[in-house]
């Protein structure tokens, strides 16, 4: 943090420029940026690269590069300014000054990007804080705030911009906050939703990961991720499926490192291919890379953020209070006195004889003519036949038990045999639930008394 802090010390800043427009000599990778017909996703090392003279502050500007269908973007670091490139002309590149707004100085370190040809940027660091503030630019005019659902500290210290899912993941990084003292230790995984103008924390960074050393990024859209380099090696990070692959090419990696003391710089992918020039060595130069080139890691890019846990203490509040209620309504239900309104009902029914009653007959007499009709009696009709159909399923359960063994007991004892009278069978609709059925046989002895 002391190190920003050293970079962004001045508070009053001031921005000389000499006019809206401004020529200078065009470098090979700003010719094939210039005349590049598809958008590019992320142009990333661009803080050593100067472009023209221009003093924010008592420092030298930092430039950052969009390059979309509209054309070639140039956003000073940490202002609101933006050029836009209008002339390639022998060797020399034009660029216009197509903002009206003035320098605001919180948003050094954004992530800048183009989503739909529009200009955003996303986050940054100003006034000795960090902020995750998201704003678009309105051409010819000034900048305009982007509503989200929550902000995190935002920078592009390491993120994956996927323009086809419409995600940027970005990792915040461990910091103190200087208002509050406050220390924060982890590195933290964020996807941000670019339609739904979204934040969801994922969860924090692999400790086996190094990011303290982390050299260069470069974006790889067609492979879901984000290349750098650290102490450690190149490794690609897919943050989108939690994924982490290094890169075992050695003609790929002795590209990239042509010697210790000459980074890559503005880098880029498409088609295919990283672009990229030497910080001491301005030509164009290029390598292909795919998957293939890589070897996957066995251990996640980051711990998964459990969600579950922030719902821990109200899940179980709900779970004591369902069971409390089930206790209550279990024992009023067993205290509750059991009230007939049909004296004929089965419960009435004397367990001493052997002769059908009133509410037997008519269902044995229901149950045939059903089944003559190869059709069968469901539990509705005999609830209501039985007199329990407002009864609660408990009642209702124990009752058509009760009956159907009392009535096939009583068969047994009336026409000396040892058979099954009222039979179930599962409803062919809902295996849930039963059907009741005579069969023929049952039926024509019944009938014959």
């Amino acid at each position: 943090m002391k190190r920003i802090i050293g970079v962004f010390v001045y508070l009053s800043l001031s921005i000389s420029l000499l006019s809206q427009s401004i020529t200078t000599p065009a470098t090979p990778i700003l010719r094939f940026l210039y005349n590049q017909k598809e958008p590019i996703s992320i142009i990333s090392n661009t803080e050593k690269m100067q472009l023209f003279p221009l003093i924010v502050g008592k420092a030298n500007a930092k430039f950052k590069l969009i390059k979309n269908k509209t054309g070639l973007f140039v956003l000073v670091d940490g202002t609101g300014l933006v050029y836009k490139a209008t002339n390639l002309r022998d060797n020399l590149i034009t660029y216009t000054r197509i903002d009206s707004t003035t320098f605001f100085g919180n948003n050094f370190l954004s992530i800048n990007y183009s989503y739909n040809d529009t200009l955003y940027s996303f986050g940054g660091y100003g006034f000795w804080q960090m902020n995750g503030q998201l704003i678009h630019f309105n051409p010819g005019a000034e900048w305009s705030i982007d509503m989200i659902n929550k902000r995190y500290n935002t920078t592009n210290y390491l993120c994956n911009y996927l323009p086809e899912d419409g995600k940027i993941y970005y990792v915040e990084q461990p910091r103190e906050e200087e208002a509050t003292n406050e220390k924060r230790d982890k590195f933290l995984t964020v996807e941000f939703d670019l339609k739904k103008k979204e934040n969801k924390l994922l969860g924090k960074i692999n400790p086996v990961i190094d990011l303290v050393s982390n050299d260069f990024t470069i974006n790889i859209p067609s492979l879901d991720g984000v290349l750098l380099y650290s102490n450690r090696g190149i490794y690609l990070f897919n943050f989108k499926e939690n994924k982490i692959f290094k890169l075992i090419n050695s003609k790929v990696q002795e590209t990239l490192l042509r010697n210790s003391e000459d980074f890559v710089q503005t880098t880029f992918f498409s088609e295919g291919k990283i672009y990229f020039s030497y910080l001491k060595d301005t030509n164009l130069y290029s390598v292909d890379i795919n998957i293939n080139d890589f070897k996957e890691e066995n251990y996640p890019l980051y711990i998964k953020n459990d969600n579950r846990s922030n719902l821990l203490i109200p899940s179980l509040l709900i779970i004591v209070l369902i069971i409390c209620i089930y206790i209550f309504k279990r024992r009023f239900i067993m205290r509750k006195p059991i009230r007939e309104t049909n004296t004929e009902s089965i419960y009435s029914n004397d367990l001493n004889t052997n002769e059908f009653n009133s509410i037997e007959t008519t269902l044995i007499d229901k149950l045939i003519e059903k089944s003559n009709n190869n059709s069968h009696l469901t539990v509705d009709e005999m609830n209501t036949i039985l007199g329990i159909k407002k009864k609660t399923i408990e009642i209702q359960k124990r009752v058509r038990t009760e009956a159907i063994i009392r009535v096939n007991h009583k068969f047994n004892i009336n026409f000396n045999v040892e058979t099954t009278f009222i039979e179930r069978t599962r409803s062919a609709e809902d295996r849930r639930y039963f059907n009741y059925v005579i069969n023929k046989e049952n039926a024509r002895i019944y009938l014959k008394k």
